[in-house]
This record gives C-alpha cells, sequence and structure tokens, in this order.
C-alpha cells in the first residue's frame, strides 16, 4: 500500500470519526450511553481546536473571515444566553442551561472541516469518499436492522427501548440517523443526471426505497422530491423538463399501479398520513394523534407569551430534562421542536429568529447564488444538500440541529474561497 493511500485512508477515517460525532449518529440506539461519554471527550477536544485556530488568527494578526467570525460567535453565545433566559423564566440553574446547549460547540467541526478544505489538508475528493461511505454504511446497516430485528422485542427492553418510537397508523418504528440517507438519495440523484450510468440510478433506487418504505416520514420525503424539482428546474430547460415530467409521471404510474397489487395497505396508509399533515397544516384538527400534538404544543406557546409577552422577543431558552423533569414539570408533554419554527421562537424569541434563522438563510442563499455552475458531482451534490437543508429549516434546523445545514454550507464556501483564491492567483501570474 502507497504512502498516498495510506494518508488517503487516515484521512477518510478521521471524516468518519468527526461525522459520527459531530452528527449524533449513535444517539436514541442501543449504544446511547457509550456514545454519549464519548462525544464528551470529543467536544473537548473541539473545544481544543476552536481556541488553537482563534489564538493562531490573532497571533499572526490574521483577520477572520467574517462567516466563520460569526458562527463562532454563536457557539460561545448561544449557550450562556440560552442558559440565562432559561435561569430568568424558569428558575433553572445556570450550568442546567449551558449543557443542554453543548450542541452548539459541536458546530466547531463544521469550521473544522472549512479550515482543512482552505488549508488543502483534506482534499474535497477525500471528503468524497468518506461521505459516500457513510452512505452506504448507514443503509447497510440499517437495513440489517429491519430485517433481523422485530422493534416490538426492542422496546421490552428499557435500555434499548430509545431506538424505537411508536406511530399511531405506522406502528413501532427503528430510530435511524437520516443524514447520510439524504446524501445517498441526492447524490445518485445528481451522479445519475450528470453521467447518465444506469447503475446511479439502481443506487439512487436503494437509498429512495429506503425513504419510502422504512422511514416513511411524510415532510421527509415531500422534502426530498422538491430538492429534485429544484434541481430539474434550476438545470432544465422547459422543453426538456416537459419531457422529463412526461417520462416521470409514466414510471411513477406504473410503479403506483404494481404497489396497488402487491402492498395497497402502504398506498391507503401514505395516502391517509398525507392527508392528515394538510389538514393539520390548513389549521384543522386531524385524525393522527402526532400531527395534533403539535396544535396543542402551539397552544401551550401562545398561551405562554401571552401571559409573557417579553418573552416573545427574548425567549425562554432550553430546559433541559435532566433539571426538575424538564418540560413535563412545566408544561406537561411538551417539546418545543416539535412545533418547528415556532418552538424556536419560544427558546430563543424574535432575536433569536434573526441570529439563528434569518441571516444563516441570508449566507445559504448568498453560497448557493454565487456558486460557479459545476459538473463536480460532490459540489452540485452538497449545493442540493443545502437546498434540502432549506427546505427542512420550516422544521426549524437550524435551531435545534443546525449542524445539519452548516455542514453543507462551509463545504461550499470553502470550495468557492479556492476557487476565488485561484483566480487571484493566476491573476498575479499574468
Amino acid at each position: 500500500m502507497s504512502h498516498l493511500t495510506t494518508k488517503k485512508n487516515f484521512q477518510i477515517f478521521s471524516l468518519i470519526i468527526v461525522f459520527i460525532f459531530s452528527l449524533k449518529y449513535f444517539q436514541s440506539t442501543p449504544f446511547e450511553t457509550l456514545f454519549f461519554q464519548a462525544q464528551a471527550f470529543f467536544l473537548g477536544i473541539v473545544l481544543v481546536f476552536l481556541m488553537l485556530f482563534v489564538f493562531t488568527k490573532l497571533i499572526k494578526r490574521r483577520k477572520f473571515d467574517k462567516m466563520i467570525f460569526y458562527y463562532l460567535l454563536l457557539i460561545v453565545t448561544i449557550p450562556f444566553y440560552s442558559a440565562y433566559r432559561a435561569s430568568t423564566e424558569f428558575g433553572q440553574p445556570f450550568i442546567y442551561g449551558v449543557l443542554a446547549e453543548r450542541t452548539w460547540l459541536l458546530l466547531g467541526t463544521s469550521i473544522w472541516l472549512y479550515y482543512v478544505l482552505i488549508t488543502k489538508k483534506i482534499s474535497f475528493s477525500t471528503m468524497e469518499s468518506a461521505f459516500v461511505f457513510m452512505a452506504w454504511v448507514s443503509l447497510f446497516i440499517f437495513t440489517i436492522f429491519v430485517l433481523t430485528f422485530d422493534p416490538n422485542q426492542l422496546q421490552s427492553s428499557e435500555e434499548i427501548a430509545n431506538f424505537v418510537h411508536l406511530t399511531e397508523d405506522r406502528g413501532l418504528r427503528f430510530k435511524f440517523q437520516k443524514y447520510f440517507i439524504t446524501f445517498g438519495s441526492i447524490y445518485y440523484f445528481v451522479k445519475y443526471m450528470i453521467d447518465k450510468n444506469a447503475k446511479d440510478l439502481i443506487y439512487m433506487s436503494f437509498f429512495l426505497g429506503f425513504v419510502f418504505f422504512v422511514i416513511q416520514g411524510r415532510f421527509y420525503i415531500l422534502a426530498i422530491l422538491l430538492t429534485y424539482t429544484f434541481y430539474l428546474i434550476m438545470n432544465y430547460s422547459m422543453s426538456r423538463l416537459f419531457v422529463i415530467v412526461i417520462k416521470t409521471g409514466f414510471v411513477l404510474f406504473v410503479g403506483l399501479l404494481i404497489l396497488q397489487i402487491i402492498m395497497p395497505d402502504y398506498l391507503d396508509r401514505m395516502s391517509y398520513l398525507f392527508s392528515q399533515m394538510f389538514t393539520v397544516l390548513a389549521g384543522q384538527e386531524s385524525m393522527d394523534s402526532s400531527a395534533n400534538a403539535r396544535i396543542f404544543a402551539s397552544l401551550i406557546v401562545f398561551e405562554y407569551f401571552e401571559m409573557h409577552p417579553m418573552s416573545v422577543f427574548w425567549g425562554t431558552g432550553r430546559v433541559s430534562h435532566q433539571w426538575d423533569g424538564g418540560y413535563d414539570s412545566i408544561f406537561g408533554y411538551f417539546y418545543p421542536s416539535d412545533i418547528g419554527v415556532l418552538g424556536g421562537i419560544f427558546m430563543y424569541g424574535a432575536i433569536g429568529f434573526i441570529v439563528l434563522y434569518l441571516i444563516p438563510f441570508i449566507f445559504s442563499i448568498n453560497v448557493l447564488r454565487k456558486l460557479p455552475s459545476s459538473e463536480d458531482v460532490f459540489i452540485v451534490t452538497f449545493k442540493y444538500l443545502l437546498v434540502y437543508a432549506l427546505i427542512a429549516s420550516v422544521q426549524a434546523s437550524f435551531y435545534f440541529t443546525p449542524i445539519r445545514y452548516l455542514i453543507p454550507l462551509l463545504i461550499l464556501y470553502a470550495f468557492l474561497k479556492m476557487q476565488w483564491q485561484d483566480k487571484i492567483g493566476k491573476k498575479s501570474i499574468n
């Protein structure tokens, strides 16, 4: 094995470790306890990297990139601000609030990804290999779980009960980390559209099959399909798009006929779930208890805002489930993440909406707008992975899982910065 191959394999392994911890890959799995113990050590490493990154900039008197500096400020300030607000509103001890927001420290891994790319310590091709590897490993392992284990049996064990969750219409489901499944679904779609290789279409069908038949998330499916639609609209003329729509419509029609014959219950169930979702979006009570729970959670927020008007602006902070039973002891069953952007405003207020949602949204749009036309499958994939993140942001991912949009954002930003540097270099040579 050559030195270069060994170096690349080590880099891929390092990236995989970073992905596992930054995206909480083993959260809600049988390995959750061990994972969080190891993650505490990982967070310490991230903190050391960020300190060295900042000190190096200061010592060498180099300017901070504005976007990177912005996210450094968020990493430092959000945990303390949230802890202060939760202490003020609910009397939660300050330390619980800071620890509850330790997820923001994980954003440092996105800055590390940006750093290793911009300094050419790791190449984009190596980064691509790591993502593709994680996509296939995730698909393989998750499929083995679905085919091998019965979620009803797992629920009976207290140690691994968190790995499954009960849904009213789909029964017990496994909780899987979907990030790399999403990447695989978009990556092989883009690869097929660029290379026109039937093999990539087959690979894409594997990932989409998992999305439609295993995960079955209503909004998740809708977000991926909308991402595909954006790709087609942005890359094809109306005449060509019309042909694609006709072909796709025919394939979908045949597929639905086959499903109706072999899996009629699946179509009936998915049709019902989507109809209930749109009923709730229309502001009406549905027959879906999970959807109705979001309506009731929204009512809790509105009632709280009515009683504490200033919390609309300042927010209430994050309450840790480790302190006095968490939100259950205050409101009963209540999770701010269930109600999307409204839940984010409840926690961080209008000021948080601007700082954590609006400004990052503008950052993302600007990066997407400045990206040059490219046939690089990895870069185009991340372009539309960021588009997917913007679509999914209505579920408040910018508040509750910001790492999921920041990874593609800063990888694309590193790509842009390197292109700018290359242009400057060429001009200086000329």
